[in-house]
């Protein structure tokens, strides 16, 4: 994401949040004192939510169930505040503390949800992933396309580690949003320990994590990854699924890299070996990596 492209969308994040709090104590004003806004014209709600919707859709960060949420709660908080406003403008009753109460929580939570994406779009640009805070796909790409080129020129050794979920397609669909936004913060959290400061922490895909550790070969990766196992034993993480408790589990890949790979080649490779010999879970496999010559001369026999 471009310079521009995040100063354009946090100022337009920052119009819907000025605009709404204008609105609110406008609202406010007109809740306690209806006599003093007798024959104004009513309460406008702000167009610049709808106007942010629309370029919200296109988001990397952004998910259709956030959105939905988000359009729930910007009605409901419209209504309750008209519903308010225009009984006292029409009534002269005094609003009740209940009432209030429920539209200041309204507010609050909209913008409260505003100021996340704030945040969400801050961590995405600066290349970290929103619910593990490891780093990001796009920025996984960029760093280890990086180590591949030192390991080819200078011969730096370093050793990547793939976790992934055991089992995750038949529980995803059954899990809350909250349940499973917890269990990645946690599996984040976990990564992060595994690690030496120097190492990075990558989330791959939907399920899919990967270590890069600097200056290790593959003994370091099996550390790294027996580190994790143990982890999630201490941890104790289990999936609720309708009546039963699933633990959860993790299989492993770890492959050294040698002169001459590409990344998506090496997932490639660590994807296919654990899917071939993945089938119970918590599986451990040690990938050898070939160099491009002996994979010719192994292709041409």
């Amino acid at each position: 994401m471009s310079d521009y492209e995040i100063d354009s969308k946090l100022k337009s994040l920052a119009l819907v949040i000025d605009d709404h709090a204008e609105w609110f104590v406008r609202a406010t004003k007109r809740m306690f004192f209806p006599l003093d806004f007798k024959g104004q014209e009513k309460l406008e709600i702000p167009g610049s939510f709808q106007d942010w919707l629309k370029e919200a859709e296109h988001y990397d960060f952004m998910d259709s169930v956030t959105l939905e949420d988000l359009k729930k709660l910007f009605e409901e908080l419209h209504i309750v505040g008209k519903g308010i406003t225009d009984k006292v403008m029409m009534t002269n009753e005094l609003v009740t503390l209940s009432e209030f109460n429920n539209f200041t929580k309204l507010y609050e939570s909209f913008v409260s949800k505003l100021r996340r994406l704030e945040h969400d779009c801050v961590m995405v640009d600066s290349g970290l992933d929103i619910d593990t805070a490891l780093r990001s796909k796009s920025a996984m790409e960029t760093d280890i396309s990086r180590e591949l080129e030192r390991r080819a020129r200078r011969g730096n050794p370093f050793t990547l580690a793939l976790a992934r979920i055991d089992n995750y397609d038949e529980f995803k669909n059954i899990i809350d949003k909250e349940q499973h936004k917890q269990m990645m913060a946690t599996l984040g959290r976990l990564i992060k320990k595994c690690i030496r400061s120097f190492d990075d922490g990558y989330r791959s895909g939907d399920h899919e994590f990967i270590m890069s550790l600097k200056h290790a070969e593959a003994v370091g990766g099996t550390a790294a990854v027996n580190r994790l196992r143990s982890f999630l034993v201490e941890e104790k993480i289990t999936i609720k699924a309708e009546d039963r408790e699933i633990p959860l589990t993790m299989s492993y890949c770890v492959a050294e890299p040698v002169p001459g790979d590409t990344l998506d080649e090496l997932l490639a490779n660590m994807r296919r070996d654990l899917d071939k010999w993945d089938e119970d879970g918590d599986t451990a496999l040690e990938y050898q990596e070939k160099s491009p010559l002996q994979r010719f001369i192994g292709d041409g026999e």
